[in-house]
């Protein structure tokens, strides 16, 4: 993962890029792979992107450092859409099944008016 953008941030946006990186490494997710840590231009929001992973994580502008605060997002390389569900105390295998299950289905007529939280239940059930 690309490190350097970490030592342009400063502050809470570098707290926050922290705890991103401590929680991926706790969920089991290899962020020795190509990826990136920053900080979204259009919504302040710092986020947390590697290459093997078909999600992303990423916490709001104004939140606290727990893992309540973090979400997974997914976007379709097909159209951009993209679907979010919290993080809460989802392991990296649920997370990567979600997206899997997103990534089949996200085009379907059965699944046109899904979000990632519907999602998330289709995909439990």
């Amino acid at each position: 993962m690309n490190f350097e953008s970490l030592n342009k941030m400063c502050g809470w946006e570098r707290q926050k890029a922290m705890f991103l990186i401590q929680t991926a490494e706790n969920l089991g997710m290899d962020i020795d792979c190509y990826g990136t840590i920053g900080v979204n231009q259009n919504s302040g929001y710092t986020y947390l992107w590697l290459e093997d992973y078909q999600f992303c994580l990423y916490m709001e502008i104004n939140c606290e450092l727990t893992k309540g605060d973090i979400y997974a997002s997914y976007s379709s390389p097909e159209n951009g859409e993209e679907f979010e569900i919290p993080l809460g105390k989802k392991t990296l295998i649920e997370l990567e099944g979600w997206a899997i299950f997103i990534d089949e289905h996200h085009l379907d007529e059965d699944y046109e008016d899904f979000d990632g939280e519907k999602y998330w239940d289709e995909f439990k059930n």
